[in-house]
């Protein structure tokens, strides 16, 4: 095994707990006016609908708050999201370790302008020698395309690397579409397909990769 390619959201860190974090941080002068269960029970329900930048403000507008605060709430969560953004508890450890024994790479879909600045935030060039936005190349996972590119650009076979990803469909059919192997990080929101074939192996969160790996 020569290489790890990795997704990124839900991958590299926990989008839910980011979300929560930030919003908490981002909303502070509105929520800092609600009763304590009221801003756990606003702040639960932005997570479980999954709240970013084209919902917030409909979002806001349901709890009836002035105009002026929520332009005032969007906009600091436009200034500060990504600037929030770190890394679960462990993964930057994984990483280091991992980067000694392999080559790491990253597939990630979205547009350009969010998914670069992740990157950046997260400082990921310091392990991953490749990586590659789907808005940048033009299709996104599961298109096999995208996976053939990132083992062209590493030099190497499908057989010499694993896919590491949240997303069954995006993820592990993607990989397998190559003759890759894949290791799926479970998420009760992405159920696994019927249709498709097994992943490799199964982890409830990235950094348990690190025991299948020492006895691969």
């Amino acid at each position: 095994m020569q290489a790890l390619i990795f997704d990124l959201d839900d991958t590299l860190y926990t989008l839910n707990r980011h979300r929560d974090y930030h919003l908490r941080r981002a909303w502070q002068p509105w929520l800092a006016t609600l009763p304590i269960q009221t801003q756990t029970s606003v702040i639960a329900a932005a997570v479980s609908q999954r709240i970013f930048f084209r919902d917030m403000a409909d979002f806001l507008r349901s709890y009836d708050i002035p105009e002026h605060l929520n332009q005032q709430l969007c906009q600091q969560s436009r200034d500060t999201w990504f600037s929030d953004l770190t890394f679960d508890q462990g993964v930057e450890a994984l990483l280091d370790m991992l980067a000694t024994r392999y080559r790491l790479a990253l597939i990630t879909n979205g547009p350009s302008w969010t998914q670069r600045a992740k990157i950046d935030q997260l400082q990921l060039s310091r392990w991953f020698e490749c990586m590659v936005v789907s808005g940048e190349y033009g299709v996104e996972k599961p298109d096999p395309r995208i996976f053939a590119h990132v083992l062209d650009q590493l030099g190497i076979d499908a057989t010499d690397a694993i896919m590491i990803g949240d997303n069954p469909e995006a993820d592990i059919r993607g990989a397998h579409a190559v003759g890759m192997r894949a290791i799926w990080i479970t998420h009760p929101h992405l159920p696994y397909p019927d249709d498709l074939a097994p992943a490799w192996q199964c982890v409830t969160h990235v950094t348990q990769i690190a025991g299948i790996l020492e006895v691969e």
